[in-house]
């Protein structure tokens, strides 16, 4: 009888875990079924007429970047703006899986729990998606990378509003080239380099290692190192491109000087580096909306003392996105905590339109508000004496840090990030140029033009 008993009782456990499973993927597939479906390897998305009714995709001041008129899907009628937004909106296949005609498209071609993605063509009616980003801006951008390839990417620090966010090199959506996929030209044209491609940062990367001193020692302005353009550390050389002399944090950082940061890293050694480093958004992925980055990277787990100094001014081994060196320009500029960035405004549901304006949603914190605070007094000092800024913008007080970053004999990648203190136009950003060399003759000029056309946009300059 007891044994009776006992087995009734695990039947009757296991029939209720049975129908708990199948309450809980019930409810995965009612609310998941769509993102399910986005998915991109999804061969129902890969037919090009899938957009043949969906809805329209505005900027963030109305503009139509896509709609589709007696089913063909029309893009905006500025070149230039096709081809600027082409990463975020996406063409009609789903080769740019980031973008949002491949990641929304059950939203905008009318997904239906009922009907999946085969929605007869009498009830389709997809919804309209208004985006973050600005038009006008994305062109400046555009214009301002011209034949380089590299990205921009700016967002307000606020609210996580991406306004600009343009990779090239690019294509026209409405004329995609037959050769696309043969010419060299085109390499990585499917490729949104602002979330999905990481770089050596070079000396932005040196805003990280300021942050960790910052932190760890009370007197981190009063340490000094003497720079005669090069030094043994670790057995190897590290080098500079100038001689400083005896230098001290502020000046360090103004004058990017590889010998102070080098020394400052060996001194904090790996493990308070690997610390801050993942404390700034390193070795972890950020999500947008529905899009996901590759991981900026920080491992030393394997250096020697030479590569941890090397590490320290953003060489070695270490890689980072576009989108996280501007989180890391948005966090000191925030006090201390970045706002993540989104790019969905907006979207048109079954019950009206489902806003997403005003979503500030914070990321976890990557320094204290004093360190934040005496990091933007080095930038502002470093935009002012080693840039000029009105060399940056004549219109926006900017506080910035260039990098070059070598990757190769010859060869270096160009940045800059930073931030405008302007209330008006609370904007983080950042820009790499492949190639480009210098982040002051190039980077920085690549900017500016954003820089100016935002002045224009919020402040009326």
């Amino acid at each position: 009888m007891k044994n009776t008993r006992s087995r009734s009782f695990m039947v009757l456990i296991m029939t209720l875990a049975f129908f708990a499973g199948l309450i809980y993927h019930t409810i995965n597939l009612v609310i998941h079924s769509a993102e399910w479906a986005s998915f991109p390897t999804n061969a129902h998305l890969s037919d090009s007429d899938g957009l043949e009714f969906a809805g329209t995709i505005y900027d963030c001041n109305g503009v139509v970047l896509a709609e589709s008129i007696d089913k063909k899907r029309i893009y905006n009628s500025d070149e230039d703006i096709r081809k600027a937004c082409v990463h975020i909106v996406g063409d009609d296949s789903t080769n740019i899986s980031t973008a949002v005609q491949t990641l929304y498209r059950p939203e905008l071609t009318d997904y239906n729990f009922i009907y999946g993605l085969g929605v007869p063509d009498a009830l389709k009616k997809g919804r309209d998606i208004t985006l973050t980003i600005n038009s006008e801006l994305q062109k400046a951008a555009l214009g301002a990378l011209g034949s380089n390839k590299g990205a921009i990417f700016f967002y307000n620090y606020k609210t996580g509003e991406i306004v600009c966010s343009v990779s090239t090199p690019v294509y026209d959506p409405a004329n995609i080239p037959e050769d696309i996929e043969q010419n060299a030209e085109y390499d990585g044209a499917y490729l949104d380099r602002t979330i999905s491609s990481s770089y050596a940062p070079g000396s932005t990367f040196k805003l990280v290692t300021t942050a960790a001193a910052l932190t760890e020692y009370p007197d981190a302005e009063s340490i000094t190192y003497n720079c005669n353009g090069h030094e043994e550390i670790g057995g190897k050389e590290v080098t500079c491109y100038k001689t400083s002399g005896e230098v001290d944090l502020k000046n360090a950082l103004s004058d990017s000087c590889n010998i102070y940061f080098a020394n400052l890293a060996l001194k904090l050694g790996k493990d308070k580096m690997t610390y801050y480093a993942d404390k700034a958004g390193f070795n972890n992925y950020i999500q947008i909306d529905r899009a996901e980055s590759v991981k900026s990277v920080y491992d030393v787990s394997q250096a020697s003392d030479n590569d941890i100094a090397w590490s320290g001014v953003g060489q070695y081994t270490v890689l980072e996105t576009p989108v996280n060196m501007a989180m890391i320009s948005a966090a000191i500029a925030n006090g201390g905590v970045p706002v993540k960035p989104y790019f969905i405004k907006s979207m048109e549901g079954a019950f009206g339109t489902e806003g997403t304006k005003g979503k500030t949603e914070l990321a976890e914190s990557m320094m204290s508000k004093p360190v934040a605070d005496k990091l933007t007094e080095l930038m502002d000092y470093t935009a002012a004496t080693s840039y000029g800024k009105d060399y940056i913008c004549p219109y926006l007080d900017v506080c910035a840090k260039t990098g070059t970053a070598e990757v190769g004999a010859e060869l270096a990648h160009a940045w800059v990030t930073g931030f405008c203190k302007d209330e008006e136009c609370p904007l983080a950003f950042a820009v790499i140029v492949e190639y480009g060399d210098s982040g002051y003759s190039v980077a920085i000029p690549a900017a500016s033009a954003v820089l100016n056309k935002a002045a224009q946009i919020y402040k009326n300059q």
